[in-house]
């Protein structure tokens, strides 16, 4: 069964990375959230995408400049716009979480793909991860486009499961050769490199005995043709659109 993980949350319906995001993905059907992870100028884990405040909130500046209870005094719905022009979600108290009320929040039975974004969170997250019901239960992963990141996280906790995330455009079969050699689970290339018809990508990966998501899948009809050729999963912004695309299927 192929697996619907909701990118950044539901983050086409609610503002990305934010705990209303989460909520609603879990609401929508996702087998589980992705979120990103950056470190604070004091050290705290912070669940946003960017390395800078500027394009989600209405502050700016570097993430790993500011101390969190500054990166806490920006609105974190101020940015996300309505379809009808509003920002529905301004002044309403949204703000950028921490991975410990991620996982605080978490419900039982959903997984947890956390992206690293800044080498520094690796340590922090595996402490954090290490004790976690969601680890225990097989549910979480770590996954980077930098491979230093993925390797540490290895060399920390073996049983943790990695992925390692492509650029657009980078080759399938060497990154398979590097997850085989160093031990990670998984490969997610940008879903257009998969071409029109997966079903070599997919074989392949097979073959390397690695699991092969991508992101991020959008549109109805391909996330049923990437399910039909037995993908392991994919992201979306819109876990409802997936859930009810795969349910088809099934029908």
């Amino acid at each position: 069964m192929t697996i619907v993980v909701a990118h950044r949350g539901a983050s086409a319906r609610a503002p990305e990375n934010t705990l209303p995001a989460f909520a609603l993905g879990v609401a929508h059907g996702a087998d589980a959230i992705e979120l990103d992870l950056h470190v604070s100028a004091d050290g705290e884990l912070v669940v946003i995408h960017d390395d800078t405040l500027d394009r989600t909130t209405d502050m700016t500046g570097a993430v790993t400049s500011l101390a969190l209870a500054d990166i806490r005094r920006a609105d974190a719905g101020a940015m996300f716009p309505g379809a009808d022009g509003s920002f529905p979600f301004r002044d309403r108290g949204l703000r950028v979480p921490t991975f410990a009320e991620v996982l605080d929040s978490l419900p039982d039975g959903v997984g947890l793909v956390v992206e690293i974004k800044a080498r520094a969170a690796v340590a922090p997250a595996v402490e954090a991860l290490r004790s976690h019901p969601v680890r225990a239960a097989g549910r979480a992963s770590l996954i980077s486009f930098d491979e230093r990141a993925i390797d540490e996280s290895r060399a920390l906790d073996p049983d943790l499961p990695t992925g390692y995330l492509l650029v657009p455009g980078e080759p399938l079969e060497p990154a398979l050769r590097y997850a085989v050699e160093h031990g990670h689970a998984a490969v997610h290339p940008w879903e257009g490199d998969l071409g029109m018809d997966p079903a070599d990508a997919i074989a392949r990966a097979r073959a390397y005995g690695r699991e092969l998501g991508c992101y991020v899948v959008n549109e109805p009809g391909r996330m049923q043709l990437l399910a039909a050729y037995g993908l392991w999963g994919f992201v979306t912004d819109v876990p409802d659109v997936a859930r009810a695309a795969l349910s088809q299927m099934r029908a």
